[in-house]
């Protein structure tokens, strides 16, 4: 529950409200948590093909959209 507390904490929520959340809220930040990485690696990686190769961008660009 620290690692949810220590996440949301630069985006504006208190740790003290993610402590005090209950298990549905707590449920939903950590899916929330997990599709924001998920995205960031997506993004990350598309980035990087992109620069070393235009080709291969198309190409990520299929398979990732």
């Amino acid at each position: 529950m620290l690692r949810l507390a220590a996440f949301y904490a630069p985006r504006g929520l208190s740790p003290a409200y993610v402590l005090g959340a209950s298990p549905a809220e707590l449920t939903f930040l950590e899916a929330a948590r997990d599709a924001y990485y998920k995205e960031t690696f997506a993004m990350t990686h598309n980035a990087v093909i992109a620069a070393l190769s235009p080709d291969a961008a198309k190409e990520a660009a299929k398979i990732y959209g």
